[in-house]
């Protein structure tokens, strides 16, 4: 409960503002620091939660560098590992902390599938999809397939970034690859009235992915169940 509350309320914030304040974070470390005394104390055990924290951190900290993770991702699966560096479940790995990271993985999977189902539902309607990305490479197209949503119209969400905008009187398209590369001028560009032509046959978005409460959920089912890759085999 010490690692879900403090990691509820930063799931909130994150979708909601796409920023979460450093007090979630030091209440959790606080939180893991007084585990670790008492596990060390009573136990005589800091090897494991010493081992996973030196793994999540290089592992997050990775992650952060090649902009996969958001600076509050990062410190949400630190924090995770200082509190529960011990797998409860059936898992692959060896710590909990890599037990949730695994299962975030397999949760964006799930959803860029979903993605890619729902843009190829589009272009089987007719809608033309590729028109403004005739100069991209097919892995660029790809990746747009994957991580962008075709809308035929410029959605209200500040979470929606769109491909294609103005840019000193140069019309571009240009996906947004990372949580952290949309700008404020493609954030910007809906608001712009004068860009309105330039959304008249539907518009490519970016779709910022809060993954606050992917970590959280993955916390939860991998405390009770373990690793979702486990699950779905012993499912299917």
């Amino acid at each position: 409960m010490l690692c879900l509350g403090p990691l509820i309320f930063a799931s909130y914030y994150d979708w909601k503002k796409g920023a979460v304040g450093n007090r979630v974070w030091i209440i959790m470390i606080l939180c893991g620091l007084v585990i670790t005394a008492a596990r060390w104390i009573y136990t005589a055990e800091l090897l494991l939660p010493i081992f996973s924290i030196m793994v999540t951190f290089l592992v997050s900290l990775f992650l952060h560098v090649c902009k996969i993770f958001g600076g509050a991702d990062a410190k949400a699966l630190i924090c995770t590992a200082l509190i529960l560096p011990q797998n409860v479940s059936a898992s692959l790995t060896p710590t909990f902390a890599l037990t949730v990271l695994l299962n975030t993985f397999i949760l964006l999977g799930i959803l860029y599938t979903a993605i890619l189902g729902y843009n190829l539902t589009q272009y089987v309607k007719g809608n033309d999809l590729f028109s403004e990305l005739a100069s991209k490479s097919v892995w660029e197209k790809l990746v747009i397939l994957l991580t962008c949503v075709w809308l035929e119209k410029p959605p209200k969400s500040k979470r929606f970034h769109p491909l294609k905008h103005d840019r000193g009187g140069k019309t571009e398209a240009s996906p947004s690859f990372t949580r952290n590369s949309a700008s404020k001028e493609k954030m910007d560009s809906f608001k712009n009235k004068s860009n309105a032509k330039l959304y008249e046959k539907g518009v490519w978005v970016y779709f910022t992915k809060p993954l606050i409460p992917l970590i959280t959920f993955s916390v939860v089912f991998s405390f009770f169940q373990g690793d979702l890759l486990l699950f779905l085999i012993k499912f299917l």
